[in-house]
């Protein structure tokens, strides 16, 4: 079961509180593939912050566990609140940018092995002699492109102009019904 993006206004409105699901994915691959994640690199390419996506709030019913190992009920987790112009602003930058350089999307690399790597990866812990193991892990990880996503498609099919837009809708419905802040939740 995967995590997704949850779209939270600090009120209730008629507007449509969904977070487009290839927007979600596209995000959430920073913790996975750190500098290597697709959002990473176009934020290099592109020279935009996409930093707000990363500052989300965690589900209040969950716990969560901080980088050394201490756990906490899911009511001490901080709420982190975003001004709802700022990320409309992000979302005109990012569309904006994307729009002047269209071709972004062929500087950024993928792997095209990933699924045999995973397959690997998981052939590797089952072997049993641990020397081995560690070998087998380092001539994996030599690969250049090992730690790069695959490419499913999102940038060059332009799904991710089209989820920015719907996003952005959700943005100016809730300005125009008074919203000025949401969280972005995580769960």
């Amino acid at each position: 079961m995967g995590m997704d993006y949850y779209i939270i206004p600090e009120e209730e409105t008629a507007c449509e509180d969904s977070f487009p699901d290839g927007l979600s994915f596209f995000f959430e691959q920073v913790g996975g593939y750190g500098e290597a994640a697709e959002v990473e690199q176009i934020s290099r390419i592109l020279q935009i912050d996409l930093s707000v996506f990363q500052e989300t709030s965690l589900n209040e019913d969950a716990g969560f566990e901080d980088e050394d190992g201490t756990m906490y009920e899911g009511n001490e987790a901080e709420d982190i609140w975003h001004d709802t112009d700022a990320v409309a602003a992000v979302v005109d930058e990012f569309l904006t940018k994307i729009e002047a350089f269209p071709d972004y999307y062929k500087q950024v690399l993928h792997n095209p092995n990933r699924n045999q790597d995973l397959e690997s990866l998981l052939q590797i812990t089952t072997i049993g002699d641990e020397a081995k193991m560690v070998r087998q892990f380092q001539e994996l990880e030599n690969q250049p492109l090992f730690s790069y996503p695959p490419d499913h498609g999102y940038l060059s099919q332009g799904k991710i102009v089209e989820d920015l837009k719907m996003l952005r809708q959700t943005l100016a419905c809730y300005k125009s019904n008074g919203v000025t802040r949401f969280k972005l939740l995580y769960m």
